[in-house]
């Protein structure tokens, strides 16, 4: 993916109406500021569109980096492990955390 198409991404994704976005415009209307809201919002959007783009550069700036020194033979054993393994790796740690958070909630009923 190229540095363009990142921004654009991170563009879109801060132009994408949030519940806690809506949440803060709604609250402001109630309040009597709506101007103020709507400003909220617009820095919300932002915010979330720089973020964005800045963790998808920042990954395409790692990607170039490890494949720069995939050429080693030890860290290319280490890469390929890790490519293994990354996707259960991080299914198994979202489940542990939403059975953790469940089971936490279960506790305050």
């Amino acid at each position: 993916m190229s540095r363009r198409g990142l921004v654009g991404m991170g563009i879109a994704g801060g132009l994408v109406p949030s519940p806690s976005a809506l949440i803060v415009l709604l609250s402001a209307i109630a309040l009597g500021r709506t101007f103020f809201g709507v400003l909220l919002v617009i820095g919300y959007g932002l915010g979330m569109a720089g973020t964005l783009t800045a963790a998808g550069l920042l990954l395409v700036r790692v990607r170039d980096r490890i494949e720069r020194r995939q050429s080693t033979g030890r860290f290319s054993r280490v890469a390929a492990r890790w490519i293994r393994i990354a996707p259960s790796a991080t299914a198994i740690l979202v489940v542990v955390v939403g059975l953790g958070v469940a089971i936490r909630s279960l506790g305050r009923l």
